[in-house]
């Protein structure tokens, strides 16, 4: 009876630890996640359709971040992502996901998002451009520091789009933060070669 009790016991505890071990991976990856700073915010796409950061896993994902009154960086910048998207194979573009984040969220609705979008001659199929409530665009600035480090802020001045950093996001199947590139002057080969290679992982 007293060594039924004790595998009784024994199986429980290991049915314990392994739940526990479970949810502990479980909480590593959420906190560890890229999406955790998009998490409870909510974002339209060019389309006026909700975005949720569930529907991106499983693509790799390449994040960079606009205003569509820009006239200098963004555009050229948009240019290159394009021809960084038509170097894809198809097997490989179906894979991935190009997400612009509008900085400027009181101009940029998703009916100009969708305009500029256009005028760059944007392949929809695997690029989606979004948008949302200031508090929300400015909570992800801050966690990214686009905008520089938030504590020398010390004014609180206005922080305006055409002073955010230029940087792209390059972010894995599951979630997982893989590469910040420098956005100025984009090593394109670079980008569309890592891509590829993180599409098969």
């Amino acid at each position: 009876m007293k060594l039924m009790q004790f595998k009784l016991g024994t199986l429980l505890l290991s049915v314990c630890l392994t739940f526990a071990l479970q949810t502990s991976v479980r909480a590593v990856e959420d906190t560890t996640s890229f999406y955790t700073h998009f998490q409870n915010k909510a974002f339209l796409d060019q389309n006026g359709q909700l975005l949720k950061t569930t529907s991106l896993k499983g693509k790799v994902i390449l994040f960079n971040f606009i205003y569509t009154q820009c006239s200098t960086v963004c555009p050229v910048q948009t240019k290159q992502l394009i021809e960084i998207q038509k170097s894809f194979p198809a097997e490989v573009k179906q894979q991935v996901q190009f997400v612009s984040v509008s900085l400027d969220p009181l101009n940029d609705t998703p009916k100009k998002l969708k305009a500029y979008a256009k005028k760059m001659q944007v392949d929809f199929s695997s690029w989606t451009l979004i948008t949302g409530k200031p508090e929300d665009i400015q909570h992800i600035t801050e966690q990214l520091s686009l905008f520089g480090n938030p504590a020398a802020n010390q004014n609180k001045t206005v922080v305006r789009p055409n002073n955010h950093t230029t940087q792209l996001w390059l972010v894995s199947k599951n979630g997982q933060l893989m590469m910040q590139y420098g956005g100025i002057s984009i090593d394109m080969a670079r980008i569309s070669k890592e891509v590829t290679q993180l599409t098969k992982m």
